[in-house]
Protein backbone atom coordinates (compact mmCIF):
# COMPACT_ATOMS: atom_id res chain seq x y z
CA UNK A 1 0.00 0.00 0.00
CA UNK A 2 1.12 3.60 -0.83
CA UNK A 3 1.89 5.84 1.69
CA UNK A 4 0.01 9.51 0.72
CA UNK A 5 2.38 12.16 0.65
CA UNK A 6 1.85 14.90 3.55
CA UNK A 7 0.17 17.36 0.66
CA UNK A 8 -1.86 14.76 -0.03
CA UNK A 9 -3.38 14.14 3.35
CA UNK A 10 -3.68 17.88 3.68
CA UNK A 11 -5.44 18.52 0.41
CA UNK A 12 -7.93 15.28 0.50
CA UNK A 13 -9.21 16.44 4.30
CA UNK A 14 -9.34 19.95 4.75
CA UNK A 15 -10.90 21.20 1.97
CA UNK A 16 -13.81 18.40 2.01
CA UNK A 17 -14.18 18.74 5.75
CA UNK A 18 -17.10 21.41 6.84
CA UNK A 19 -16.08 21.48 10.07
CA UNK A 20 -12.90 23.19 8.88
CA UNK A 21 -12.94 24.65 5.72
CA UNK A 22 -14.46 27.71 6.06
CA UNK A 23 -11.76 28.86 8.54
CA UNK A 24 -8.44 27.32 6.32
CA UNK A 25 -10.11 28.79 3.31
CA UNK A 26 -10.40 32.03 4.81
CA UNK A 27 -6.62 31.51 6.35
CA UNK A 28 -5.40 30.69 2.97
CA UNK A 29 -7.32 33.92 1.26
CA UNK A 30 -4.74 35.87 3.87
CA UNK A 31 -1.65 34.01 2.65
CA UNK A 32 0.71 31.29 2.83
CA UNK A 33 1.46 31.99 6.36
CA UNK A 34 -1.56 32.19 8.08
CA UNK A 35 -2.96 29.03 6.16
CA UNK A 36 0.05 26.90 7.40
CA UNK A 37 0.03 28.42 11.04
CA UNK A 38 -4.42 27.52 11.20
CA UNK A 39 -3.72 24.09 10.59
CA UNK A 40 -0.75 23.52 12.18
CA UNK A 41 -2.63 24.54 15.16
CA UNK A 42 -6.10 22.75 13.96
CA UNK A 43 -3.78 19.09 13.78
CA UNK A 44 -0.83 20.07 16.57
CA UNK A 45 -2.54 21.91 19.22
CA UNK A 46 -5.71 20.62 18.68
CA UNK A 47 -7.10 24.13 18.08
CA UNK A 48 -9.68 25.81 16.09
CA UNK A 49 -8.90 29.70 15.34
CA UNK A 50 -7.96 29.85 19.21
CA UNK A 51 -10.71 27.59 20.63
CA UNK A 52 -9.24 24.05 22.24
CA UNK A 53 -10.72 21.34 20.13
CA UNK A 54 -12.75 18.90 22.65
CA UNK A 55 -14.99 17.04 20.89
CA UNK A 56 -14.33 13.00 20.47
CA UNK A 57 -14.93 12.95 17.10
CA UNK A 58 -13.03 15.59 15.70
CA UNK A 59 -10.15 14.90 17.80
CA UNK A 60 -10.29 11.37 16.16
CA UNK A 61 -10.13 12.79 12.72
CA UNK A 62 -7.46 15.00 13.61
CA UNK A 63 -5.47 11.93 14.86
CA UNK A 64 -5.96 9.89 11.84
CA UNK A 65 -4.60 12.90 9.92
CA UNK A 66 -1.68 12.87 11.90
CA UNK A 67 -0.99 9.11 11.23
CA UNK A 68 -1.85 9.63 7.65
CA UNK A 69 1.29 12.51 7.53
CA UNK A 70 4.03 9.99 8.78
CA UNK A 71 7.09 10.71 9.67
CA UNK A 72 7.40 13.82 7.91
CA UNK A 73 4.63 15.50 9.50
CA UNK A 74 3.56 18.93 8.24
CA UNK A 75 6.90 20.04 7.23
CA UNK A 76 6.26 18.05 4.12
CA UNK A 77 3.47 20.19 3.48
CA UNK A 78 3.28 22.00 -0.23
CA UNK A 79 1.23 24.96 1.38
CA UNK A 80 0.76 26.51 -2.05
CA UNK A 81 -0.85 22.94 -3.11
CA UNK A 82 -3.02 23.29 -0.30
CA UNK A 83 -4.04 26.82 -0.75
CA UNK A 84 -4.54 26.59 -4.69
CA UNK A 85 -6.85 23.15 -3.64
CA UNK A 86 -8.61 25.76 -1.01
CA UNK A 87 -9.39 28.80 -3.15
CA UNK A 88 -8.91 27.29 -6.67
CA UNK A 89 -12.37 25.94 -7.26
CA UNK A 90 -13.74 28.49 -5.03
CA UNK A 91 -12.44 31.00 -7.35
CA UNK A 92 -13.83 28.89 -10.32
CA UNK A 93 -17.38 29.08 -9.01
CA UNK A 94 -17.45 32.73 -8.80
CA UNK A 95 -16.35 33.36 -12.50
CA UNK A 96 -18.83 30.96 -13.44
Amino acid sequence: MDTPEPTEVITGWIPHDARWHTRARSAAQNGLDPLRRYVTELVSDHRDGGARITDEADLRSIRAVLEDLGALGLSGVDWRRVRDALLLPHNAREEA
